[in-house]
């Protein structure tokens, strides 16, 4: 039988979830700053003339997402109305190419990226297999990391709380936050951390672009010496000769990509020896198709793959194509969600519907709708 997947309709919603704990980061405002207690969430769902629907979601926590609605809405709609929602490479690349001169990195990229997530999701449904199947099938699961519960407004004792929390049901390792304008006191409470939690645990850092070279310098070092997994985003993003200098006279691998737009900016990064693991955010970087070719210059490139953020999507690109891959633990959208993530003794497993197999209900919508 024929499945037609011609999209006849484009809806979208913005929602406002409350964090599970409030955050607090170097890109949040850094040390002293408020906590962060919510996050938005601009969701689009698209219709096919055979009935099939599919979601796709940015998000943010510091601005922008009711202007990345309005891009959805108002840019983004006009131009899926009509289409094949099998040609998700075609519509990407006219979204990328009507838009780019008013956004080729930010929120239009995050419109893109919503939409791009909800044709795969489309995709996944019309062949009637969960998308990690569909992408490749490369493993049923994978370990995740704790990564909410090491902000800067938390003292050591509330970051130890958190992370033996998360260390207990399994998972792999933790990681905290960094980036005080003296190092000192980062280094002071890292290494309390790694006192209380000894030398076997997986621990690592994330400066969130506070630093500059000598302070990163400073810092790395002493990492070194505490046997930090990864000095994460120690500096400006765009600083490609930084983060090059860094990554060679450092021995703790520099990681970053959360920041990074396209996978022509990690390529300049990998050109540069400027960075050790790559840190793909499948929101920031236009979807799971752009996902996906960073994932293969990451294996041209001998460079391991660590994904930003979004596991409930990321986990079916990881279980797809990323053999070893890690999840970054950060349940911030679970809210939205009429089921909790498949997670047990520290692995998670893709949701088993078809598609991307999550689904967001209406008493959601109506609950956290930004009108």
């Amino acid at each position: 039988m024929t499945v037609d997947t011609t999209i006849t309709e484009v809806h979208v919603e913005l929602l406002r979830l409350p964090l599970p704990r409030p955050m607090l980061s170097g890109s949040a405002g850094g040390a002293g700053a408020q906590p962060v207690a919510h996050i938005s969430m601009p969701v689009i769902f698209i219709t096919t003339a055979s009935g099939l629907r599919g979601l796709g979601y940015a998000w943010s926590h510091m601005g922008g997402s009711l202007a990345t609605r309005t891009v959805l809405e108002r840019d983004i709609n006009p131009l899926l109305i009509g289409q094949d929602a099998l040609n998700h490479e075609r519509i990407w690349a006219q979204i990328g190419k009507k838009l780019q001169a008013v956004g080729r990195r930010g929120l239009v990229v995050h419109a893109q990226a919503a939409t791009d997530m909800a044709l795969w999701d489309i995709k996944g449904k019309a062949a009637g297999l969960p998308l990690h199947k569909l992408l490749g099938g490369i493993r049923d699961d994978a370990p995740i990391y704790g990564s909410d519960g090491g902000w800067l407004y938390m003292s050591v004792d509330e970051m130890l709380d958190a992370f033996c929390a998360y260390l207990d049901d399994g998972m792999i390792g933790v990681k905290m936050k960094v980036g005080h304008d003296d190092v000192n006191i980062d280094i002071e409470r890292v290494t309390a951390v790694r006192k209380a939690l000894g030398d076997d645990v997986w621990l690592t850092v994330d400066a969130n672009q506070m630093w500059d070279y000598p302070k990163s310098i400073k810092a790395g070092r002493a990492f070194e010496e505490l046997g930090i997994g990864w000095l994460e985003e120690p500096i400006n993003c765009e600083d490609i000769s930084g983060h090059s200098r860094l990554a060679a006279d450092l021995d703790i691998p520099i990681a970053l990509g959360e920041t990074l737009g396209s996978r022509f900016e990690f390529d300049a990064y990998l050109k540069a020896d400027a960075v050790d693991i790559l840190q793909p955010d499948i929101i920031r970087m236009g979807g799971i198709t752009e996902m996906l070719r960073v994932a293969s210059m990451a294996e041209v490139a001998g460079r391991p793959l660590a994904p930003h953020h979004m596991m409930e999507v990321t986990i079916q690109v990881a279980c797809g194509v990323m053999a070893k891959a890690p999840i970054e633990h950060m349940p911030w959208m679970e809210a939205a969600f009429t089921e909790s993530p498949d997670i047990k003794d520290g692995r998670m497993r893709p949701p088993k519907g078809a598609g991307l197999g999550l689904e967001i209900s209406d008493e959601a919508v109506k609950q956290y709708r930004v009108e």
